[in-house]
């Protein structure tokens, strides 16, 4: 009986300890899906200066292009510029956000966002949509260390031929 007891006891205080560290993870998650969001509503509202403020300045992005190296927090932006001059009346349609989970399968404060961005080709007024999978991993200052992104760049050309 004192044996039954004792793993009771164990296994109660081992779960207790497993939900204080969920909790204490969904609160890092929580604080970073603002920054994330907050990032999304800059990118679309073509304010690179504040999604400047939003990255740490060792930032890093790795993006579709298969074998290019991550780049810089500088070329991040400079390519969002460009985008924003390309594109109007941007948004991401039925964003679905989660927290990132680490390779124990175990709640992480990453911020995994999947979407379709919709927007108009400046020069034509055309719609153009595009899935979209993104990444936003953060220090403790609550700034975005990195952005993974995936998306259908064959799909962009497409539709620009049409």
């Amino acid at each position: 009986m004192k044996k039954y007891l004792l793993i009771a006891i164990t296994s109660i205080s081992l779960f207790a300890c497993n939900q204080k560290a969920t909790q204490n993870d969904l609160t890092a998650f929580n604080k970073n899906l603002v920054v994330a969001k907050q990032f999304i509503d800059v990118f679309t509202t073509k304010d690179s200066t504040k999604e400047a403020s939003l990255l740490s300045d060792d930032f890093t992005f790795d993006g579709t292009e298969i074998g290019k190296d991550s780049l810089s927090k500088e070329d991040l932006l400079k390519g969002d510029r460009e985008i924003m001059r390309t594109f109007n009346d941007i948004k991401l349609e039925n964003a679905d956000y989660y927290p990132g989970v680490d390779s124990s399968y175990k709640i992480s404060s990453e911020v995994r966002v999947y979407g379709t961005w919709v927007s108009k080709f400046a020069s034509t007024g055309k719609i153009s949509r595009m899935k979209y999978y993104a990444i936003f991993k953060f220090n403790d200052a609550g700034l975005i260390t990195n952005l993974e992104e995936r998306c259908n760049l064959a799909d962009m050309g497409k539709q620009l031929d049409n």
